[in-house]
């Protein structure tokens, strides 16, 4: 009894289904008509169920009555031309350039201002970078390296004693 049930349970979901979509394709095919975008034999069926079907004179006078109405909105007017919104948007990136500019001026500014300051207190070392003076003899003296003498004492290595190491081996091979 249960699969008879289910039968009958799926094909009326069927016939909903077609039913459903015929409805929708007849929706369809009125927009299409009302927007005169149909052939001459979509033309010629749309009236045939305008004449003899009384859902789709129904829906035909609901997407009438839906067209005028759309047809008839206001349209709202532009407070400006987009000439006008392109130049305030011009405006608007200068006045930031600008204000960069200024920025990255100010900080220039500020760095050095804080360099010459630093440099000028009495009491502290300059962070700022000094080269190296050269000085010229007043004589000309010319340069003298000690080549027998290094300038500075060397320390030898220790270096292990040979004699023990052969002797020891000399014992072992015995």
């Amino acid at each position: 009894m249960t699969p008879k049930f289910d039968d009958s349970r799926d094909s009326k979901q069927q016939e909903a289904r077609e039913l459903d979509s015929l409805q929708r394709s007849r929706f369809e095919m009125l927009s299409a008509y009302l927007d005169g975008e149909v052939t001459a034999d979509e033309r010629y069926q749309v009236q045939q169920w305008l004449a003899s079907d009384c859902q789709v004179k129904y829906q035909y006078r609901r997407l009438m009555k839906l067209r005028q109405g759309m047809q008839t909105l206001p349209v709202p007017q532009l407070e400006q031309s987009a000439i006008q919104i392109a130049q305030k948007v011009w405006v608007r990136l200068e006045q930031l350039r600008n204000r960069r500019i200024i920025g990255w001026s100010g900080a220039a500014i500020a760095t050095l201002l804080i360099g010459a300051l630093s440099s000028a207190l009495p009491g502290g070392q300059s962070s700022v970078p000094q080269l190296a003076k050269i000085s010229r003899p007043a004589s000309h003296e010319t340069l003298m390296v000690a080549l027998n003498a290094p300038p500075v004492m060397i320390p030898k290595p220790m270096v292990a004693s040979t004699d023990k190491f052969l002797q020891k081996s000399a014992v072992r091979s015995h």
